[in-house]
């Protein structure tokens, strides 16, 4: 098995893939917790330095590209100094950025995390989902159809963070597009946007986004997947109401399940995780790897198994970060 995955990363910086979603800058303030504030019961952090990382479909952008993958990156920014910083950080890392749409006096999606040591003490968002126009789809719609057509994208990712790109005619729109110029197209879906999208090769909601998606009550996992008859439920439901091929449930400590349609069962893969800081961004670095082996040839089995060893090591760390190839293929080997 470990030799298909080697074989398979080797061969990901064949392809190009589309990131359509919402972007987002994650700032980190990093210091220590000294004291408790006289004034509330809460920490007072010494921040000790600052940085910065592409986030949401920014960050699924990023781990293509450290996979060796090309990818070009549609969204919205704001006309801002985080909106400047974080297309500067996906130009450095060589994404294709001729796709993103400037909004006028519109304000950058940011997510800041304050961080006493290895321990996040608040996350402070800052967004405007209505700030996000029909011009500006209408744009992004446009540049995506151009790349399309051209030939260049072997694979379309759609990355909804409920941030202001994806309307239901917007995201159905995207996927008639993949359709009619015959490129997979992916979805990470978000809970609170039910649009039950026809024609995806590949859906991957996290457990409780799966069961808010099929509109069925909660439950936890019952450490066995194979045999979590909620968990098929939603499977099932999730397959037919959104005619996807695929529909990968990522289930935390408990892995991963893989349902595929016609398929009897969902295909259960334990996951790899030694160690867990940090589950920020694992679910991009899961969609990335996915699409990227798929578009390598991978079976959708393999393609799996190795998100699955890629979301195990970037959960190790601390904030977000996309998966090293380098590092991914030594967990590799040593599992040989």
């Amino acid at each position: 098995m470990n030799h298909a995955l080697l074989d398979t990363l080797k061969r990901l910086g064949r392809c190009r893939i589309a990131v359509v979603g919402d972007l987002m800058l994650d700032r980190y303030l990093w210091g220590q917790a000294t004291r408790i504030s006289q004034e509330a019961p809460v920490p007072v952090v010494l921040v000790k330095r600052e940085s910065h990382v592409p986030g949401g479909a920014a960050n699924v952008a990023r781990n293509v590209l450290s996979l060796g993958g090309r990818v070009s990156v549609y969204g919205c920014l704001g006309e801002d100094e985080e909106g400047r910083r974080l297309s500067s950080l996906l130009a450095e890392a060589g994404a294709e950025t001729e796709g993103v749409v400037a909004i006028p006096g519109g304000h950058t999606t940011v997510k800041t995390r304050v961080l006493a040591g290895n321990q996040q003490v608040v996350r402070v968002d800052r967004e405007n989902p209505a700030e996000v126009t029909a011009e500006a789809r209408e744009r992004l719609l446009a540049a995506l159809e151009r790349d399309l057509a051209s030939g260049k994208v072997d694979a379309l990712v759609m990355e909804d963070y409920a941030k202001g790109v994806f309307s239901r005619e917007f995201m159905a729109q995207v996927a008639e597009l993949a359709r009619r110029h015959q490129v997979m197209s992916t979805l990470d879906p978000h809970p609170t946007h039910p649009y039950d999208v026809q024609g995806l090769t590949l859906m991957t909601p996290n457990r409780m986004e799966a069961f808010a998606l099929a509109e069925l009550p909660y439950l936890p996992g019952i450490g066995d997947p194979l045999h979590d008859t909620a968990l098929a439920r939603v499977g099932r439901t999730l397959l037919q109401r959104w005619g996807s091929e695929l529909m990968l449930i990522t289930l935390g400590a408990e892995g991963m399940a893989l349902f595929r349609a016609g398929a009897p069962e969902p295909l259960v893969i334990p996951t790899r995780a030694r160690q867990v800081f940090d589950v920020s961004g694992a679910g991009d670095t899961v969609m990335a790897t996915m699409s990227l082996a798929i578009c390598a040839g991978a079976s959708h089995a393999l393609a799996a198994s190795l998100a699955n060893y890629a979301a195990g090591i970037v959960v190790g760390y601390v904030g977000t970060r996309a998966i090293d190839a380098r590092e991914l293929e030594q967990a590799l080997k040593e599992q040989r």
